[in-house]
């Protein structure tokens, strides 16, 4: 109940913003990684939203003056005309509060899972995002293999219409969803530039100051 209770909450929050001026881009995925489930003793992926508001330019420059915050290497699918099929994919970038595992779900989730800002690559209408690579500084802190990044994209899709429509909410055709890390999250210091590359789409970068 957690949960319902916790995405409702969420909703609550984007209907506020929406209302003042914000717009709609889609929504996120919070911990798609099985261990982090676990610990929250969840049964599945959560679901947050993106909106106009924390949309960042590729290559846009993020102070940290109001605090740390991580960046996680995603890939985002944007949904056709069904509302569920993915038409194209694109490299993300979501800059993020250090998750405080210690809260609860409810709690969580009425924080939006975290989320600050999101950056996106390329649009690209490809099948699968290819081989990845993140970097720091330009030196590369984690490969990844094809299989690792497009593996789980319309499980991500099902996981998030899950848990909307059990709050009353549905997805729209036209929406992205940032589908969840790809590597362990990088702690950004000042003066670092994060890039995420991936063969089939291209790259997305942020700088932090």
């Amino acid at each position: 109940m957690s949960v319902e209770r916790g995405t409702l909450a969420m909703l609550v929050r984007r209907r506020e913003m929406l209302a003042q001026s914000a717009e709609p881009i889609g929504w996120k995925v919070g911990f798609n990684v099985s261990a982090a489930q676990e610990k929250l003793g969840i049964d599945g992926p959560l679901a947050g939203f993106l909106t106009s508001n924390g949309l960042l330019e590729d290559g846009a420059e993020v102070s940290l003056a109001d605090g740390a915050v991580v960046v996680e290497s995603e890939v985002a699918v944007e949904l056709g005309d069904d509302a569920r099929s993915i038409v194209a994919l694109l490299p993300a970038l979501e800059v993020a509060d250090p998750p405080d595992l210690d809260q609860d779900v409810e709690t969580i989730l009425a924080g939006n899972i975290f989320h600050r800002a999101v950056a996106f690559g390329p649009r690209v209408e490809a099948n699968a995002p290819g081989a990845g690579r993140i970097l720091v500084n330009g030196e590369v802190e984690h490969v990844m293999a094809p299989g690792e990044t497009g593996v789980h994209l319309e499980e991500m899709v099902d996981a998030v219409a899950s848990r909307l429509n059990a709050a009353g909410e549905e997805l729209l055709p036209g929406q992205r969803i940032i589908t969840g890390v790809l590597a362990p999250p990088h702690v950004a210091k000042p003066g670092d530039r994060v890039r995420l590359e991936l063969d089939a789409l291209g790259g997305v970068e942020l700088l932090f100051a």
